[in-house]
């Protein structure tokens, strides 16, 4: 008797093992699959974006006035009290809050940086090495030092 009572504690200490083993593999077959879902959730959405910046209008407009000031004017001049409300000034914002955006989306690991360095890294960084006097001049004029700071921290993150 006292045999076959260790043989039924043997078989159900047996049964508890693979229980126990065959939950963790499940939990870990599950925390795989929705880490690779939320990788291409990422992707489909750095896709999506990086779409997005081909095709919208002012993007293209603010880029646009980026290259006309860098000729005919100090960029840095739209940030004045004067200008800062100027069509030209607003398109320069309006370009500088989309990067920003971008940064708050990096930052939080809503998109995919290794992506945007292969598809845009240099025209990122450029835009914002042509923005930056406007960038400080702002600051300055509204006594804000945060203002595009993610686009700051996105250019820091590209530039590594």
């Amino acid at each position: 008797m006292g045999c076959s009572s260790l043989i039924e504690l043997d078989g159900q200490t047996t049964f508890q093992v693979i229980q126990t083993a065959t939950l963790i593999v499940a939990v870990f077959v599950a925390w795989i699959s929705i880490k690779k879902q939320r990788e291409t959730i990422k992707k489909e959405k750095t896709i999506g974006l990086l779409m997005k910046d081909l095709e919208d209008d002012f993007l293209t407009d603010g880029l646009k006035i980026l290259r006309k000031i860098d000729k005919e004017y100090h960029i840095e001049d739209f940030a004045k009290a004067n200008k800062k409300n100027s069509d030209d000034a607003i398109a320069i914002r309006n370009l500088l809050n989309y990067y920003e955006i971008i940064g708050v989306g990096i930052e939080s690991d809503i998109y995919d940086i290794a992506m945007i360095k292969d598809a845009q890294k240099t025209m990122i960084i450029r835009i914002y090495e042509q923005a930056e006097p406007f960038i400080i001049r702002s600051r300055q004029e509204d006594n804000n030092a945060n203002l595009w700071i993610k686009f700051q921290n996105l250019i820091d993150i590209l530039r590594r």
